[in-house]
């Protein structure tokens, strides 16, 4: 079975890193004849940063296989980033999880959501570790996930 979740598009993020890339690209276009490799560097470096924001933002998705004995976690148009597989006799449990208020040793943080999507899909392993796998959702595609995954868990 296979659940495909597409990222919410922040249009702000999609427009500035698109800007980015066009300016970039411009400046590596000429600098490569005036100046050469080494001048060049720093502006590549930025490219690959604006493009791994940018694809991520605007066509990423995470896609959930789950088989028999493992689940596999794909992140599509996400550079540089590998399948997660998590074998099912590992997994203790999958929950849905609000994240509005996120409390660590130092301090509290707040995630403010207009759209109310600051849920996240939680395997809970054995030692009672939460691995999050699907992020910044709202609390109704959250739950939708989880009773998918717990069907066929």
């Amino acid at each position: 079975m296979t659940i495909s979740i597409k990222n919410k598009i922040n249009w702000l993020i999609t427009i500035i890193m698109g800007m980015g890339l066009c300016m970039t690209l411009v400046i590596i276009l000429i600098l490569i004849p005036v100046a050469g490799i080494q001048a060049i560097l720093p502006f590549a470096a930025f490219f690959i940063l604006f493009l791994y924001i940018w694809l991520w933002n605007t066509f990423g998705k995470t896609i959930l296989t789950i088989e028999p004995d493992r689940i596999l976690i794909r992140y599509k148009n996400k550079l540089f980033t590998q399948p997660r597989i998590f074998l099912k006799k590992e997994i203790h449990s999958v929950s849905a999880k609000d994240f509005a208020v996120e409390k660590y040793k130092s301090g509290v943080r707040y995630n403010i959501s207009w759209s109310g999507a600051t849920y996240s899909v939680v395997l809970i392993n054995n030692n009672r570790e939460e691995i999050r796998i699907v992020d910044w959702i709202t609390k109704d595609r959250a739950e939708e996930i989880v009773d998918q995954m717990n069907k066929k868990y």
